[in-house]
């Protein structure tokens, strides 16, 4: 029995630390994780899900449109997410997004991916030219959908834009919880291996995002 304990406690804390431990759990999906069934993720405990749609001036989500149409109708809250380029104008990048996305703006706010890509990785741009950049773009696509933003990257680049859209919400990716950030991605797949997001206000909360 004290050996059945022992392991029984060992599995709730392996699946109840990190992000798992937030009561408003979600997943991130891009056209690498293929056909969904939201009902499943559902009943595995999914409250919401942040789909891919665009990336740039030109790169569209191949699974974004049948996955949205699908998870739409569902319990399973959806989102949409822009993967911010620092080689494309901000107003293409936003009529790339206005038009490709449409009226498929889901229930949450718009999610904004900012990460250091490629070349970038070793030598970062100047904050200093890519946040202005940043803020037009939001600031076109607020105006076109009238919907909040959460702005989504690692605690040291979130911090670098600390200035663009401060009232927006923050998503914290890395293993460490940014006591501000609204939404936490700490790297540990879960619900089958999808990589996985949780809200860390209350569900109360949540339901006024």
């Amino acid at each position: 029995m004290i050996g059945a304990g022992g392991w029984g406690w060992h599995v709730y804390q392996t699946q109840h630390r990190g992000a798992a431990r937030y009561p408003v759990q979600g997943v991130v999906l891009t056209q690498a994780d293929g056909y969904q069934d939201f009902g499943a993720l559902h009943a595995a405990g999914v409250d919401f899900a942040y789909l891919k749609a665009t990336e740039g001036a030109s790169y569209f989500d191949d699974d974004f449109t049948p996955n949205y149409d699908r998870g739409i109708g569902t319990p399973v809250r959806i989102g949409v997410y822009h993967y911010f380029s620092f080689d494309s104008t901000p107003s293409a990048q936003a009529a790339h997004f206005l038009t490709k996305v449409g009226r498929d703006l889901g229930t949450l706010p718009i999610g904004i991916y900012l990460t250091y890509y490629g070349r970038y990785a070793d030598e970062p741009p100047a904050p200093a030219k890519w946040r202005p950049a940043l803020q037009t773009f939001i600031t076109t696509i607020q105006r076109a959908t009238g919907k909040r933003v959460v702005l989504m990257g690692s605690q040291s680049l979130l911090k670098q834009c600390s200035t663009v859209a401060p009232d927006a919400p923050r998503w914290v990716i890395g293993a460490t919880r940014w006591p501000s950030a609204d939404y936490w991605q700490d790297g540990v797949k879960r619900f089958g291996g999808y990589t996985a997001v949780a809200f860390t206000g209350t569900v109360a909360a949540f339901a006024q995002q």
